[in-house]
């Protein structure tokens, strides 16, 4: 609470003195204040931009400051692309802090997009149950499994305690300030069944079966835009980074050519512009996905303990052979061994040792990820079968208490255990809330953690008549049939990721042959251009990595497997060519 009204303070002492440069700003994005409305910013619009404003005309002393240190030196430390990046900075800000509220509001609106069918499917059970849809949105922001309908929950109490409005005329006046169409045709629609007297039980239904269904319509387009996608990351990073590559060998090679292209600009455009571009087409993959609230709390954490590790084994393995970093003789022989036992060349030490770095940072992560996915699956699938033998069994007219206990004695695979605790649970007298309160911290995978909470709410609320729990077993088996779609539709982009990366690989180390032993005519450095060359290919394998699993699977966490294959993939690339000549 101190730190944000100190931040409170500090902006409005920037907007006191600086006033003017939001002014202006403002007058150049005139859609501005609505992107910081839908972002849900809580900062006056010409504050933000005056803080924007003045973080842009600090850039732009310092940058202007260097220039003129740089001209007046006698050894000149900035060439004439880093002048270009020093003064474009400003600029960069500006657009930045002008596209941020879009962004948030785009990330914020992908995230609600998502779980507004699962809250239409929640209000037509509680619906069914005798709870008005008004009650049923206040019960789902008691719970933490919809993070991004919670928020525009409290917006609509907001609304109710600050304008005094009735809970109907806040939900109309929430839906039309969020430019989301199903969020408003949901609310809208509610609100107009209430004043016509419609049947409100008969539209959310309805209205659930349509937003699933456009779910499954938004899966079969998502695989054409993933594909999209993939083909501009190859363009963009694949052969970007190969022509980058090429300008470089050529500048090396050639030095008279006055191309002017360093290594450290090499270096520059290599470990931060390249993986820069990686980390966009990422965050573009988040927002254009249909994404669950997933946990994977236990694969980051095991991907950050092997962090410092990594970084240890990169200032050994690597940094030594461009800084003047003292090596550990123990750690540093294992390039040695490894060179001489698998006959690589000279030049290839530090590429090596940025394959080694990674892959110790990536195997306790693609271990955990793989017991996490593979039991999450295995619940989910599990819990599916379940809630449709439940039905099964209430069509019967057992109570849904007795329907669990006789079922406990059934194998649902992964989800068998966790049945066989509810049971005993319920045998003991515990509620439902409690025991779903108990198992959903075993349980990690988000779909069986929502699914449970329904069928749990209603039976307690609702009573857990064969409608509603027939509408939640159609749901499960229907999310169940996307997820498989999905899966079916993106896997294919694999291939495109896997070639782009070994086409870089390939043609990089041609060109390393070709102007590293050319003959005299194009005679360069060939241990030192290798080390240059290599070390970022394998550290450019790695990112790719990283993007094709958030692309094809929906998590980062997916990508530790591919990016293992594919600095594997260009070891084995360089390991050939040290091996094997390549007629040029």
């Amino acid at each position: 609470m101190i730190g944000s009204l100190r931040m409170s303070s500090a902006i409005d002492s920037v907007y006191a003195h600086f006033g003017f440069l939001g002014r202006f700003l403002r007058r150049l994005a005139p859609k501005f204040d609505e992107d910081v409305e839908a972002a849900n910013i809580r900062i006056y619009p010409e504050a933000f931009l005056s803080v924007v404003g003045l973080f842009a005309l600090l850039t732009l002393i310092i940058s202007i400051s260097l220039v003129v240190l740089n001209l007046l030196s006698t050894i000149k430390f900035l060439d004439p692309i880093s002048l270009l990046l020093l003064l474009s900075l400003p600029v960069i800000t500006i657009l930045f802090g002008v596209i941020l509220p879009k962004l948030i509001a785009t990330n914020r609106i992908s995230g609600l997009k998502n779980e507004i069918p699962f809250a239409s499917l929640y209000m037509a059970v509680m619906t069914s149950g005798g709870i008005s849809p008004y009650a049923s949105l206040i019960r789902l922001g008691d719970t933490e499994l919809l993070p991004k309908l919670k928020n525009e929950i409290m917006k609509i109490q907001g609304i109710i305690l600050s304008f005094g409005l009735d809970p109907v005329s806040a939900m109309e006046k929430a839906a039309k300030v969020l430019r989301l169409k199903e969020y408003k045709d949901l609310l809208l629609g509610y609100v107009s069944m209430v004043r016509t007297g419609g049947d409100v039980l008969h539209y959310l239904y309805n209205q659930t079966e349509n937003m699933f269904n456009g779910m499954r319509a938004r899966i079969k387009a998502m695989g054409e835009n993933m594909t999209t996608l993939m083909e501009a990351y190859v363009i963009v990073a694949i052969l970007g980074g190969l022509s980058i590559y090429m300008m470089f060998v050529v500048s090396f090679s050639l030095p008279t050519a006055g191309v002017g292209f360093t290594p450290e600009n090499f270096f520059l455009l290599s470990f931060v512009v390249l993986p820069f571009l990686s980390a966009i087409f990422i965050f573009l993959g988040d927002t254009l996905q249909i994404n669950y609230s997933i946990s994977q709390g236990k694969v980051y954490a095991a991907f950050l303990l092997m962090l410092p590790f990594s970084f240890f084994f990169l200032s050994q393995l690597v940094l030594t052979y461009f800084f003047n970093i003292p090596a550990t003789p123990q750690i540093a022989s294992v390039i040695d061994v490894l060179k001489h036992t698998l006959h690589f060349e000279n030049g290839t030490e530090p590429a090596l040792g940025m394959a080694l770095s990674l892959m110790v940072l990536l195997l306790p992560g693609i271990v955990v990820n793989h017991v996490c996915l593979k039991n999450e699956k295995g619940v989910f699938e599990g819990l599916t079968s379940f809630i449709r033998d439940l039905v099964e069994n209430r069509k019967m007219g057992l109570s849904p208490e007795k329907c669990i206990k006789l079922l406990s004695r059934r194998d649902y695979g992964k989800f068998s255990k966790h049945l066989r605790l509810i049971n005993s649970k319920l045998n003991w007298g515990f509620s439902l809330h409690q025991i779903f309160n108990d198992v959903k911290y075993q349980i990690k995978s988000w779909l069986s953690q929502i699914t449970i909470y329904l069928l749990v709410d209603t039976i307690e609320v609702g009573g857990g008549t064969e409608k509603s729990l027939e509408t939640i077993a159609t749901f499960a088996e229907s999310i169940n049939l996307m997820e498989r779609e999905r899966k079916s539709c993106l896997m294919p982009l694999i291939i495109v990721a896997y070639m782009g990366s070994i086409l870089l690989t390939a043609t990089t180390i041609i060109f390393l042959k070709l102007f590293g032993r050319g003959g005299g005519f194009f005679s360069v450095p060939y241990v030192t251009l290798s080390r240059i060359l290599l070390t970022p290919l394998v550290f450019h394998a790695f990112m790719t990595g990283l993007v094709t699993g958030k692309i094809v699977h929906g998590r980062v966490s997916a990508g530790f497997l591919h990016a293992f294959l594919l600095v594997v993939s260009s070891i084995v690339g360089i390991w050939m060519t040290s091996n094997y000549s390549i007629p040029l």
